[in-house]
């Protein structure tokens, strides 16, 4: 079986999905970071930061993004890439569950935002 050259729709459609899940590994860390300070400044905003419901589907996305990668592109099969998706995803999954135990989530999800994009990035990086 013939594998995926450098310009091959197979290795450019996985560069897109790759830059999907580091940019929304970036988006959960400017959340937990950056949000909390406009939260402060407008209502609107710190209900739209608060809502349960926007760190489950960004959470969700990032994660289901890594996950394609690793399904779609035998080369990201390695543990270059799997540790740091791996811990991350861990991390910001788990990150998910610790808030309903009263744990603030903000740093699992910001180390496990930064292993996420990082692998990305790097794969992104080698190409």
């Amino acid at each position: 079986m013939a594998t995926a050259g450098p310009s091959s729709p197979d290795t450019q459609s996985t560069a897109s999905i790759d830059g999907a899940a580091a940019g929304l590994s970036l988006v959960c860390i400017l959340h937990c970071l950056i949000l909390p300070i406009f939260a402060a400044a407008s209502p609107f905003i710190a209900v739209v930061a608060d809502a349960e419901w926007v760190h489950i589907v960004v959470a969700l996305l990032a994660l289901t993004a890594s996950a394609t990668v690793v399904v779609l592109t035998p080369s990201a099969r390695n543990a270059g890439f799997l540790i740091p998706v791996g811990l991350g995803a861990l991390l910001v999954g788990g990150a998910l569950l610790l808030e309903d135990f009263g744990v603030d989530e903000t740093v699992p999800t910001v180390i496990g935002g930064l292993l996420i994009a990082f692998a990305h990035g790097r794969r992104l990086l080698q190409r």
